[in-house]
């Protein structure tokens, strides 16, 4: 009977750990889309203070701010429409930063299922972001 119990035991350790991995390998998959297409100009921490903030003409938002500016409720509509360029974002309208949907769907060109791909981007970034919410 105790082995029965230690191997259930192990068993359902096992699945709360692989589910903690899950979680765990989402969130860096976020944190690493944001990285890579969002914190040159909006920073690491999402505060508007990324590297090449200060050479742009349009003041880069802070974007842990985004719930508080909107009673307490995250924006993940209108986040999702600034990122994937549904909604027009003036900084985000210059040929130089270019409209991330766009990008994701010519990243995916050819690859089955390309625009749920580029859709899946948008949201896992804004997601991201609002993990970032003070």
């Amino acid at each position: 009977m105790h082995a029965f119990v230690f191997a259930l035991g192990a068993m359902f350790s096992t699945t709360v750990l692989l589910a903690a991995v899950d979680v765990w390998a989402a969130e860096d998959a976020s944190a690493a889309l944001y990285v890579k297409y969002c914190s040159s100009c909006h920073g690491v921490d999402g505060k508007g203070r990324g590297p090449v903030s200060s050479d742009l003409k349009v003041k880069v938002p802070d974007l842990t701010t985004l719930a508080k500016n909107n009673k307490g409720v995250f924006p993940l509509r209108r986040v999702m429409s600034a990122i994937d360029g549904t909604r027009k974002v003036r900084g985000h309208g210059d040929p130089a930063m270019p409209v991330w949907g766009e990008v994701f769907k010519e990243e995916h060109k050819g690859e089955k299922y390309a625009e749920l791909t580029s859709l899946r981007h948008t949201q896992t970034i804004a997601d991201y972001i609002a993990k970032l919410q003070r």
